[in-house]
């Protein structure tokens, strides 16, 4: 087999495969042409290809494909679980920061509030001991 045959073999190979893979995730047929440029011709045929080595299979090979795909079912559950959670931390993650600056925010009022009491207090000292000094 020349090179040239063998390139465009392995090129209908992955267009077969991407065929495959978007039937697989529920694509409509001229979906899945438009994706992959085909013709809606050759999309049917590359699904019909398939389900027909599908039903050639044997009994053990289909059964490993139906835990496999079990598998891969409970993965991808996973998967968007997974997802959930992540975006529900980061929405945690965003909360706190709020709540830490608003605290940072506060604290910074509340040491302004006593550096003024202090600032009052050192006053009414320093007006008692000068009071002191001149009524003496």
């Amino acid at each position: 087999m020349s090179t040239g045959s063998q390139t465009l073999s392995d090129g209908r190979k992955l267009k077969e495969l991407e065929v495959l893979k978007l039937y697989n995730q529920g694509y409509p047929y001229r979906q899945i042409a438009k994706e992959v440029h085909v013709s809606l011709r050759d999309v049917v045929i590359y699904v019909q290809t398939i389900s027909n080595k599908r039903k050639s299979q044997s009994t053990t090979s289909i059964d490993d494909e139906i835990v496999l795909e079990y598998r891969v079912n409970l993965l991808r559950s996973e998967v968007r679980h997974l997802e959930l959670k992540r975006n529900s931390l980061k929405d945690d993650l965003e909360v706190l920061r709020a709540q830490n600056i608003k605290l940072q925010n506060q604290a910074r009022i509340r040491q302004t509030e006593l550096d003024v009491v202090k600032r009052n207090l050192e006053y009414e000292r320093f007006s008692t001991i000068v009071d002191e000094m001149f009524t003496e």
